[in-house]
């Protein structure tokens, strides 16, 4: 088994005048910690992963831009942050080393750039009404903001034993999610499902027949993508 290191890194640190003036994070905003985990060729693993665990615990590959909001009205913004899907928690990097963003989090967007510029940005929200598989402190991915509804995603990273045929017992990350709808007048989370589809909003919501008719005129046939789901969701919320 390879030799691991570990380290914990304590940070404490207060929102200064110039992170508050310029935008830019200096350091966390309250107590944080970080247990990394180094291997003997150096490389990095993240809290919350397990060694040769396959896969990624975090959204994305790569560390990217992006703003945090917090609850108590900062807003700051940083170039290396990612989001575990497997803690649900936001981290950054400085120096090789990955921290949790301390301070109460209501909102963050995490902005691509270099090669992965083409993607929307992924902007996530807590506070929504608990679900069977949420709280009001997990974060959901909006994939529609109208003056109706919020379309929502919700993803999670669990940890599963993979086994093959005469081989060693592995484990891997698997991805869960699950789509909802929140509705802004009843101040409900109405569960769509863990299938793209854009017909689930049309039974959920009970919309009418001359409704999906004359959305279904002007849109592609295919209603299994998630860009079927939030191309329905921005038409049903510009009535």
């Amino acid at each position: 088994m390879r030799k691991i290191f570990y380290s914990l890194l304590l940070i404490i640190a207060t929102t200064s005048i110039k992170a508050q003036v310029s935008g830019k994070h200096i350091g966390s905003t309250g107590v944080g910690g970080d247990l990394s985990i180094q291997d003997n060729n150096g490389k990095m693993i993240p809290i919350g992963a397990q060694e040769d665990t396959k896969g990624n615990p975090l959204l994305l590959d790569y560390w990217t831009f992006g703003t945090v909001y917090l609850k108590n009205g900062i807003k700051f913004t940083d170039t290396a942050l990612n989001f575990s899907l497997f803690e649900d928690k936001l981290y950054f990097k400085r120096d090789n080393q990955f921290y949790i963003v301390a301070g109460v989090i209501s909102e963050f967007v995490l902005t691509p750039s270099g090669a992965a510029a083409d993607t929307i940005p992924f902007r996530f929200i807590n506070g929504y009404p608990a679900t069977s598989t949420s709280n009001e402190n997990s974060f959901f991915q909006i994939l529609n903001d109208g003056k109706k509804y919020q379309l929502l995603k919700w993803q999670h990273k669990k940890i599963r034993d993979a086994y093959s045929y005469g081989g060693k017992a592995e484990t891997e990350y698997v991805n869960q999610l699950a789509y909802y709808i929140y509705d802004r007048s009843s101040r409900k989370m109405l569960t769509i499902g863990s299938k793209a589809n854009s017909a689930n909003i049309k039974n959920t919501l009970s919309v009418d027949e001359s409704t999906w008719k004359a959305y279904s005129e002007n849109h592609p046939a295919n209603t299994k993508s998630e860009k079927a789901m939030i191309e329905f969701a921005g038409y049903l919320n510009s009535l």
